[in-house]
């Protein structure tokens, strides 16, 4: 009998690595996403090089140290380039690696995630504050904490932003915040109830998003899968 997958509890660490080809690394840190985030690997290493990705809780104090321990994981596994997935917070890593280094992502995908990682009521009010504000984010600047809104400006690879059944309404409202400031953008709901037909979902709509032009993406209204 196989031991259940543990994530780790400091760090990131390959938790697979499975499939040759074009290469798609997976990110979580959410015991509660791993179920999906398995299955949608497992999919995707039948075409592809699939490599799942656990890491530690992310939070505003460790962001930084992990999205380096992920540069430094994805050097050691002799990856040039790839598509990165992120789960929940585990977006946030994936989001800065293709802020930080543009050339290593071809694509990103952000599944059930906020702007920040894990974000307390007060930020949520400070999120309310400044979605009404004219001009920038100065409430945000200045601070340690990673926040895409304050940097989405500079995202040019193409982003798939996704919705599950799992999504709470305030994550629903981050998920259309970020579509619709992102420059290239595509909003997706997956709405199937059971976990199978769920991860087919997931992995259809990744591999089609694979399609638009890593140089020159359009950006595309919400569709629902």
């Amino acid at each position: 009998m196989a031991m259940p997958v543990q994530l780790p509890q400091v760090g990131v660490s390959a938790l697979s690595d499975e499939g040759t080809g074009r290469v798609f690394v997976t990110i979580v840190d959410d015991i509660g996403y791993l179920p999906l985030a398995q299955a949608l690997v497992a999919r995707l290493k039948e075409r592809a090089r699939a490599v799942l990705v656990g890491s530690a809780p992310i939070t505003n104090d460790t962001w930084e140290s992990l999205s380096e321990s992920l540069a430094e994981l994805m050097a050691q596994l002799g990856m040039r380039q790839a598509s990165v997935i992120g789960f929940g917070a585990g977006a946030t890593l994936a989001q800065n690696l293709a802020l930080d280094q543009p050339k290593l992502v071809r694509t990103l995908a952000v599944i059930d995630s906020s702007t920040r990682p894990h974000p307390s009521r007060w930020e949520r009010f400070i999120d309310r504050i400044e979605e009404r504000l004219p001009f920038g984010l100065p409430l945000r600047l200045g601070t340690k904490g990673f926040n895409i809104k304050s940097y989405v400006h500079r995202l040019r690879c193409p982003l798939l932003v996704v919705g599950t059944r799992k999504a709470s309404s305030f994550i629903k409202g981050e998920l259309k915040s970020l579509a619709s400031l992102a420059p290239t953008a595509w909003e997706v709901v997956i709405a199937d109830e059971s976990p199978e037909r769920e991860a087919e979902s997931l992995t259809s709509t990744i591999l089609a998003f694979q399609d638009v032009p890593a140089k020159c993406p359009q950006k595309r209204s919400a569709i629902a899968v």
